[in-house]
């Protein structure tokens, strides 16, 4: 059996300390029953090293395996400490099979086993001698059997990376032959050793670099092949191609003919033009194909002259481009190249990354297409919609109008994803322009629209509005979601972070938005007022002056935090858009334990009644609220301090709760005194736990068993009595009845 010559013989394996893991494994070797130690070996390299030369084999290789693995192989163990991979082996059986999971070798030299699909970095934290043997042998087995590379492996690649790499579209890993598009080199980023070569779509990209021409090829299928090693000339690679099935022809005979159409000039010698040649060659698995691999070649020679050496293109007059041979029917152009001159064009791989576009980074971040294919508008791009919309655009999701009239202040950027760079722009756009940078496919069906989110009558956001399935509020405002939820239009979800930044709060509409956001607004006062999680909730952190106006103010607010709830508030609000159902949740922070706890108020469907020129609004739970104190009061009347959201410029009012009675209340049968007792207080801290949000409104009281929540002549004079007392601030008065058939509301107002 004739071996590979590998190094020269040494007669032991010195005590140098770089040799001090090869000491171990050669001891391991030597206690292995399935290993024999045949001899050492100096390797010539940068530095030297030395080799362990084994024969091994533990007799579960079968006899005469298709793949072509003897029962015992002879092979040579390194240990190099300065090697990105230090441990490696080398089959030094000359005719030892390229198989799958094998490593670049340079020309000539023993075949190399791929032993390890992790870093070093990793696998040293568990690597020994005698596990790196049974993993050696465990190799030889598998791929004996074929069952090595796993069924449900990704197909490996056909030719061993080498460190530097060109950047294309994404799509040409999906596309087929005929959609490939046409391309153009745009820049090339050097870092250190290693160059990055970007190419874009010729119809967006800006004109290509003076020392690159791009081709581009697709190649017929290929299946699954052991790793090939990269070539060094156009002529090896249609060698590596034939032997695997399939040819560069006439896919590059085409494609330079198609480019010589319109002349193609002779580049000068100085400086150097080369050919960037991009091969698209499907992938097969049981004669189908499971994607499109994108091979890069630079070739060392301009594209006129690689299209003369071809056969594609004529040259006339030396001082003239070169153009294209013409055919005319029944004569049909040449299938491959005429002479050989074409081969000895040198040329090195480079390796292909796909950009980042946006069904990528659906892909990537688990997000389905079907969920992603939507208009929305995203109202609000400070601190919390900037990350939104940063989030939403690196995760593929939505297609995202952006609205906010507001500019860039100079301390914004401590929040905000934009720069000091940018101040005094307005911020709409600055994101607009941020997330179209983030992948390769910006979206030009949505636009950043300078305006108020709640902006009547601008054509613009109307336009966005119309087409939108999902409007999120990020304005962090009362006056947008209100406004918004008065209008027909998409489903809205409200989001903002509560003053001291450590809660975050989402209002979500249903599907069918039957339960408006104005009405969550409310129901979420209400679980504020009565849930422990609501005594702090609101209160606000230390006030900061950035600016001489009155209105310059902001919150000390960490960006962490901003982060931190942004992130929570984007995934659920991505999550929540799946579900039908409306949603009030709250979450807050332990600022001293880092846990998160997550409140979900169940909403209740809302209630309407218009009145006067007021519209009053309640749910069906504060309905049953009430139902129930009336209940528990039998036979005696019972009733109590109505408090609720007054909005005068909608001319709305949202009933937020009912108290139960104070106990110095008067009640029997035939009526119902409201008493004193804590109210004022009560009403304070109403106003302070909701920063003056909800306020009196009224009054409400129950009938007893077997009437109606029609007003009785004494309810009318109440009424008219709380009138007079709200009219002093402007508002109207609201009654509430808890009758047998339901909740009654009246209303008094002065006019």
């Amino acid at each position: 059996m004739e071996q590979n010559v590998w190094g020269s013989v040494v007669p032991a394996i010195t005590d140098d300390p770089e040799n001090a893991h090869l000491k171990e494994l050669l001891r391991a070797c030597e206690a292995h029953p399935d290993f024999e130690v045949v001899e050492f070996l100096r390797i010539e390299g940068d530095p030297n090293f030395l080799a362990i030369v084994v024969d091994a084999g533990d007799g579960t290789v079968a006899p005469a395996n298709s793949a072509g693995i003897h029962r015992r192989e002879r092979l040579a163990l390194t240990f190099r400490p300065d090697c990105e991979m230090p441990v490696e082996v080398r089959a030094l059986r000359k005719d030892f099979p390229a198989t799958l999971h094998q490593n670049a070798v340079g020309p000539g030299q023993p075949r190399s086993l791929c032993l390890y699909e992790l870093s070093w970095s990793t696998v040293e934290r568990g690597w020994t001698p005698q596990t790196h043997l049974r993993q050696v042998l465990r190799w030889l087995e598998k791929t004996a059997d074929g069952t090595l590379h796993a069924a449900d492996q990704a197909l490996e690649q056909l030719f061993y990376t080498t460190g530097e790499q060109v950047v294309v579209p994404a799509e040409l890993s999906r596309a087929k032959a005929e959609d490939v598009v046409a391309l153009r080199l745009t820049r090339v980023v050097q870092a250190g050793r290693r160059a990055t070569m970007i190419v874009e779509r010729a119809a967006v990209a800006a004109s290509a670099l003076p020392d690159f021409d791009l081709l581009q090829i697709t190649v017929a299928p290929i299946a699954h092949l052991p790793i090939q090693s990269p070539p060094h000339t156009l002529g090896e690679i249609q060698e590596r191609l034939q032997a695997m099935g399939t040819s560069l022809f006439p896919g590059l005979l085409d494609a330079m003919r198609s480019r010589g159409l319109s002349g193609i000039a002779l580049a000068p010698s100085h400086p150097p033009r080369r050919v960037l040649l991009l091969a698209s060659i499907p992938r097969l698995i049981d004669g189908q194909v499971l994607r499109t691999d994108v091979r890069g070649f630079i070739l060392e020679i301009d594209l006129a002259r690689l299209g003369l050496a071809l056969g594609v293109l004529q040259q006339l007059d030396s001082a003239k481009p070169a153009f294209s041979f013409q055919y005319l029917p029944p004569d049909k152009p040449p299938s491959e190249p005429q002479d050989d001159r074409w081969r000895d064009y040198t040329l090195y791989p480079v390796d292909v990354r796909f950009s980042p576009d946006r069904a990528m980074a659906r892909w990537m971040s688990g997000v389905s297409e079907a969920d992603a294919m939507f208009h929305g508008v995203l109202a609000g791009t400070g601190a919390l919609g900037s990350v939104l919309a940063e989030l939403w655009s690196r995760e593929g999701w939505g297609h995202w109008d952006l609205v906010d009239h507001d500019t860039l202040d100079p301390h914004n950027p401590i929040r905000h994803i934009a720069s000091f760079r940018e101040v005094g722009q307005f911020k709409a756009e600055l994101v607009r322009q941020r997330i179209d940078s983030l992948l390769d496919t910006p979206l030009t069906d949505a636009t950043a629209i300078v305006a108020r989110a709640n902006a009547l009558g601008n054509a613009e956001l109307d336009a966005a509005i119309k087409r939108a399935s999902l409007l999120v509020d990020a304005t962090t405002t009362v006056d947008v979601p209100r406004d918004l939820a008065e209008r027909d239009g998409p489903r809205i979800a409200s989001a903002f972070f509560t003053p001291s930044g450590l809660s975050a709060v989402l209002l979500l509409e249903d599907a069918q938005r039957a339960i408006r956001v104005s009405s969550l607004e409310a129901q979420y006062y209400r679980a504020l007022l009565k849930e422990p999680w609501g005594r702090a909730h609101l209160e606000a952190s230390q006030l900061v002056r950035t600016g001489a106006g009155c209105r310059d103010r902001s919150l000390i607010l960490s960006n962490e935090l901003v982060q931190l709830h942004a992130a929570q508030l984007a995934r659920r609000i991505r999550r929540g858009v799946a579900v039908q159902s409306a949603q009030i949740c709250v979450w807050t922070l332990n600022d001293d334990t880092g846990a998160i706890t997550c409140n979900h108020v169940a909403p209740a469907a809302t209630c309407s009644m218009h009145l006067g020129n007021w519209q009053v609004r309640w749910d069906e739970e504060l309905e049953h609220q009430l139902e129930r104190a009336r209940r528990a009061a039998f036979p005696a009347e019972t009733g109590g301090v109505l408090v609720g959201v007054v909005d005068q410029k909608l001319r709305t009012i949202h009933l937020v709760d009912g108290w139960t009675a104070p106990l110095d209340s008067q009640a029997d049968e035939s009526g119902f005194t409201r008493g004193k007792l804590n109210v004022l207080e009560t009403l304070e801290e109403c106003q302070r736990l909701t920063q003056r949000m909800v306020s009196y409104v009224g009054e409400w009281h129950s009938h007893p068993r077997g009437l109606s929540n029609t007003p009785s002549v004494l309810d009318a004079a109440l009424l008219a009595t709380l009138t007079m007392q709200l009219s002093a601030d402007g508002i109207p008065a609201v009654m509430a009845i808890a009758g047998e058939n339901g909740l009654g509301i009246s209303l008094g107002e002065m006019r």
